[in-house]
Parts: C-alpha cells; sequence; structure tokens
C-alpha cells in the first residue's frame, strides 16, 4: 500500500509517505500557517520515494478538530492533489492520531481549543486499536468527566494550559505528555487500517471535523476572561 498523509490541525503540520510498511515522515517549517512550504515538502518527499501523484492508493488527511486555517489548508492540498491524480482520500480524526500514539488501555486526549476551552474525546484499547468511547466534543476544562471505571491516561496540550481547571482532582487520571500533536506518520499508520475495511472517499465527500462553529471571541468576551480589546 502506498499512501500521502497530511496532518495540519495544529501548529505543527507534517506530511508522511508510508510505502508498504515503511513510514516517512517530514515536518513543515512556517508555524501554524505554512501555506508556502506545505506543497513543496510533499512533492520532495514523494520524490525521495520516486513516486508519482498518480501511483498513490489514497491520500490521508487529518481532518479536526483543531486549528481552523490549518485544517482548511491541509484539506485544499489533499483535495487538489486527490483530483489531479484521480485518488480517494481517507479522512482521520486528528484526536484518534494522538491517541493511536499511546499504549493505556484508555486514553483521554484533551487538547486546546482556545477560547477557554478543550477538545476532548476518550479511547479504549481492543483488538483492532483504539476506538472511541465518546467525543471529539468542544468543553470548557470544568466540564470534563471521565467515563467508565478504571485509569485513564491523559494526554494533550489542554493539560499543560488548563492545570487547575482540567481534572485536576480526578484519582482515575494519569497524566501523560502533554506537549504531544498528532503526527502524519502515526495518520497514515491509521489510514491504512481504515482503507482494510472500506474505501477512501472521493475528494467531494471529505468534510472537516471542526467540532465547534465559533472562531473568535468578541472584544467584551475577551475583557471578560481579563484579555485586551
Amino acid at each position: 500500500m502506498k499512501l500521502l498523509g497530511i496532518e495540519s490541525s495544529c501548529e505543527r503540520v507534517s506530511v508522511a509517505v508510508l510505502v508498504d510498511d515503511q513510514i516517512r515522515q517530514q515536518w513543515v517549517e512556517g508555524g501554524a500557517t505554512p501555506s508556502d512550504r506545505l506543497i513543496p515538502v510533499v512533492l520532495d518527499l514523494l520524490a525521495e520515494h520516486g513516486l508519482a501523484m498518480h501511483a498513490l492508493d489514497a491520500i490521508a488527511l487529518g481532518i479536526g478538530p483543531g486549528a481552523f486555517t490549518g485544517l482548511r489548508l491541509g484539506c485544499s492540498v489533499a483535495q487538489g492533489f486527490a483530483l489531479a491524480a484521480d485518488l480517494g482520500i481517507v479522512p482521520v480524526g486528528s484526536l484518534d492520531v494522538i491517541a493511536a500514539a499511546h499504549s493505556a488501555p484508555q486514553v483521554l486526549v484533551a487538547t486546546d481549543a482556545r477560547m477557554g476551552e478543550t477538545y476532548v474525546a476518550g479511547y479504549v484499547h481492543g483488538e483492532h486499536g483504539y476506538t472511541a468511547v465518546f467525543g471529539p466534543v468542544c468543553q470548557p476544562p470544568e466540564a470534563v468527566r471521565l467515563p467508565g471505571a478504571g485509569e485513564w491516561l491523559g494526554v494533550g496540550s489542554a493539560f499543560d494550559n488548563y492545570p487547575d481547571r482540567l481534572l485536576a482532582e480526578e484519582l482515575r487520571l494519569v497524566r501523560g505528555p502533554a506537549q504531544v500533536v498528532p503526527e502524519a506518520g502515526q495518520l497514515v499508520r491509521l489510514a491504512a487500517r481504515s482503507l482494510r475495511h472500506a474505501p477512501a472517499l472521493s475528494p467531494e465527500q471529505v468534510a472537516l471535523h471542526y467540532v465547534r462553529d465559533k472562531v473568535a471571541q468578541t472584544v467584551a468576551e475577551r475583557l471578560a476572561q481579563g484579555g485586551k480589546a
């Protein structure tokens, strides 16, 4: 199987190529909006493997939740490549990608959604990898609760950014790495697994998972939280 992966849901954008069982990942420089670098990095990575775009089986895309601008950038690039090369797209949740990088039986992923909120999802490890048992949802840190029973590993930027507001006194939570981001290398692994059970989508069928429609606060809302007008 040959896949290209694009993960642009956060401030660290990455791309990856999977060829059979081998994965090569590359970070894209340029901060949260590396629009002028993403396409050249993709083309260079394919060239390293001697691959033309039309030789791929599909393109894997991180669909969020995450940064709106980054998600739209990744989606437009993936759709453009897919349309030009007559390829399908495999959408993969960005919190799913973070969860799959950890080996605990139960993982709670919580990332900073800005505006005092978090993107949260819970995953349980089973025979075929992680399965989401709730979420992703957008909630204030104080509203997040652990589902079910047992111990949970908590990972994601929200644990660093809201340490006193996010499950601060929850005894069933084991805090794991906070500064983790979804990576394209893990993305293509999940996409390859998905393709064994379901076909890729046509480019026009792909929808980003924003979770939250509101992208900015009003001046009054910023001032109420101690920010500047």
